[in-house]
């Protein structure tokens, strides 16, 4: 496979209103109509009881198939809430990244709003060739980790080539730029990323220790933390995936509740243009298969033939979904 960068962040909600109220109005996604899920395949693919039901709504910048975010309200009564009050990494899927112009100003917009900042926006240099970003946490709808990031510099540094990169794409109406890295805390780092290489064909682009003081401050972190950081990407400014591997510090698995129907961020979806061969590649690498193939409806996009895998450093849900991104 060649360069699948995230196509959809797939979220469980608690509410379809108060996800719109967040990925529409204040990040400034469009929102689809919604749609409802139900069906033999519906329930195959998630794993689900019979007669069970959801609705779902796509939040995507235009026609661009990457870095979208998909929020579903299941209609089930034991549904578990996935970040705690206080939860900072835990093992699996746990983060969005959203790139910004000003992150101070939109810091403070937020909080007007009553959001909940881990931390004020802290700037460090990851390396002299790196250059230096900005960054700041915050709890999002349903506790989930949003992580905003400012890109700073000229394009002498990576991450100043980046913003370049990111501004000739634009940005939302708000100023925002669909999901551009999330996070994926791992428990076994080369089966991780065997999955990201060679079923996505995606690259490393940055691996590296993070343990200064101003990154565990802001990542909310023990003093002293380290933290293998992985960057794998298509070569695309948005859909990139951060893997993060704690070194010397423990990190709460969630895997047994990061599943539908619950509260949370359930899984990473990328299209593949041969979903057999995707698979395939899969067993190769021990990545199990969590449903079978199945057809699928995606709000605002229509029908679609897909599968579900745990990826085999994790154990955290990958959604292969038939087709190529535009």
């Amino acid at each position: 496979m060649t360069g699948c960068p995230l196509s959809i962040a797939v979220l469980g909600v608690s509410s379809l209103y108060e996800a719109r109220r967040f990925y529409g109005d204040v990040v400034g996604l469009e929102v689809s109509d919604p749609v409802v899920l139900a069906g033999p395949g519906f329930e195959v693919h998630w794993n689900l009881p019979t007669n069970s039901t959801a609705e779902a709504v796509m939040f995507a910048a235009g026609d661009s198939q990457v870095g979208r975010v998909m929020a579903i309200e299941f209609h089930a009564g034991d549904r578990v809430t996935i970040p705690e009050p206080g939860d900072r990494t835990y093992r699996g899927l746990w983060n969005l990244n959203f790139y910004v112009d000003d992150i101070r100003a939109t810091t403070k917009d937020l909080k007007a709003q009553g959001f909940a900042f881990w931390s004020e926006p802290v700037g460090y240099e990851v390396s002299a060739a790196a250059g230096q970003p900005v960054e700041v946490l915050f709890d999002g709808p349903d506790g989930l980790a949003i992580n905003l990031v400012e890109l700073t510099g000229d394009e002498s540094t990576a991450v100043g080539k980046l913003r370049l990169e990111v501004e000739a794409e634009g940005k939302t109406r708000t100023g925002y730029t669909p999901v551009s890295t999330t996070s994926h805390s791992i428990v076994d780092h080369d089966k991780a990323l065997a999955f990201y290489q060679t079923v996505l064909g995606l690259e490393v682009i940055i691996d590296d220790v993070l343990d200064k003081p101003e990154t565990n401050h802001f990542l909310g972190r023990p003093e002293g933390a380290q933290t293998r950081a992985t960057f794998v990407s298509a070569k695309h400014p948005f859909g990139k995936i951060a893997l993060s591997h704690p070194l010397n510090y423990d990190a709460l698995n969630k895997g047994d509740i990061q599943k539908p129907p619950h509260i949370g961020y359930l899984a990473q979806s990328f299209l593949v243009p041969d979903l057999q061969k995707a698979l395939a590649l899969c067993n190769d690498i021990d990545a199990t298969l969590f449903s079978e193939p199945a057809d699928i409806m995606l709000p605002g996009v229509g029908p679609r033939f897909a599968a579900v895998v745990r990826n085999p450093g994790s154990g955290a849900l990958m959604e292969l979904v038939e087709g190529v991104a535009i």
